[in-house]
């Protein structure tokens, strides 16, 4: 078996790397390869892989004419992670592909509309795919060449399967693609839900959690929660984590910009100092937790800033997680913690990311309730730690997903 990962970076090639270890470790002699674009490729090195990237298949006479394109295009596109012969290839092979379609003119044009964000090579992967022969094509529900992969992949015969790393909203463009992969795995039944109302076919789509949040449910976790808690001297205490970040500006007053997650944070804080026991940890978004008040030093209360400590330790610590529209609360969910997701959030509201309607969690309908789910939640979180259901297996349930669409192709027939 051949298996063929493309990924860009961030969070999709996270979702790839655990994948492709487990799938090595479950089917002895499966040849996995990583087409790592932009990004990921740093990443997948670190992750001990040896990827491959779009300069593999810049050469000869195209490959030339691509790298000239590429010096005309690269300007401030130039990423630190990225090696410059990777970016030239990059930009290069996708406009040329525009040039061959529709000219040189109008690929300017489309090129000064949209950019890169506008590139969709199904021509060069269909090139890559006819060279590498995989047997099956897995990416995520990235556009542009994750998207182009699975495109061309169709129009081979090569079987496909994507991931979808949260929730498919609606406004999701993944929702609106007129080609799907053959099997798509998903995070969540709510993620399966709204696919469904999409138009997706059922028989498609298989729920398996995220892979990249399977190490929040492993061994390191737990260690990581073990130190966090000694630390700190909270031993086995309930711990309850707040996890906010600003709401839109032009929202209703009491909650636009810091004041939700100030009102919430003195909430959580009046209820904790009101326990004998209870434990509060706060943590707001990377790029905002500056614009919340410090609470009043306590041994009882931890402040978890971003730029210092990583999230594993004070999450995998927590019982119980209190979110608005963060991603934070889909890996609490994976890590088996209760949620709470506050629906009377500006942007929750907005955005569709309702921890209770995407049943990951339990609804908080305004802030005076808060209190009293809180210990609600909290006292079924210390009965039964295993609430949320399996965990940490997702990588190991796309790789079966994978190996059985493998299964399917018929033997010696490759692209």
């Amino acid at each position: 078996m051949k298996v063929l990962f493309v990924t860009y970076g961030g969070g999709h090639v996270e979702m790839c790397l655990p994948v492709m270890r487990a799938l090595r470790e479950a089917q002895p002699g499966c040849e996995v390869q990583l087409l790592a674009l932009t990004t990921a490729a740093a990443v997948a090195r670190r992750a001990g892989e040896q990827p491959l990237g779009l300069r593999d298949f810049c050469k000869g006479p195209e490959g030339e004419r691509a790298l000239r394109y590429g010096e005309q295009l690269i300007g401030n596109q130039q990423h630190p992670d990225v090696s410059r012969e990777e970016s030239l290839a990059y930009l290069g092979l996708n406009f040329i592909e525009w040039v061959d379609a529709v000219g040189e003119r109008e690929a300017w044009s489309q090129w000064r509309e949209g950019g890169r964000h506008a590139f969709r090579p199904v021509k060069l992967m269909r090139r890559i795919l006819s060279e590498l022969k995989p047997d099956v094509v897995v990416a995520t529900n990235s556009p542009r060449s994750e998207q182009a992969a699975l495109l061309a992949a169709s129009t081979l015969g090569i079987p496909t399967l994507s991931m979808v790393d949260l929730f498919a909203l609606p406004g999701d463009p993944y929702r609106e693609r007129r080609v799907h992969a053959d099997r798509i795995a998903v995070l969540s039944e709510g993620t399966r839900r709204n696919l469904l109302e999409a138009g997706v076919p059922a028989e498609r789509i298989v729920v398996t959690g995220n892979p990249a949040f399977d190490e929040l449910a492993g061994a390191q976790a737990s260690e990581a929660a073990s130190q966090f808690r000694a630390e700190r001297g909270w031993g086995d205490r309930p711990v309850v984590l707040w996890a906010g970040h600003m709401e839109p500006a032009d929202a209703d007053a009491r909650w636009a910009g810091a004041a939700l997650g100030q009102a919430v944070q003195d909430a959580l804080l009046q209820w904790t100092l009101a326990q004998p026991e209870a434990c509060l940890a706060i943590r707001y978004h990377p790029n905002e937790w500056h614009r919340f008040t410090l609470p009043a030093s306590h041994e009882r209360v931890h402040w978890s800033q971003p730029d210092r400590e990583p999230l594993l330790p004070v999450l995998a610590a927590s019982d119980l997680v209190v979110v608005q529209a963060t991603t934070v609360g889909a890996q609490a969910h994976a890590a088996g913690k209760q949620v709470l997701g506050l629906a009377f959030s500006p942007l929750v509201q907005r955005s569709g990311m309702d921890y209770g309607r995407l049943g990951l969690g339990t609804r908080v309908a305004d802030l005076d309730a808060l209190p009293a789910l809180v210990e609600q939640q909290l006292a079924a979180a210390r009965r039964d730690a295993t609430s949320a259901g399996p965990r940490g297996t997702a990588a190991q349930q796309v790789a079966r997903e994978i190996a059985a669409l493998a299964a399917r192709r018929p033997q010696g027939h490759r692209a």
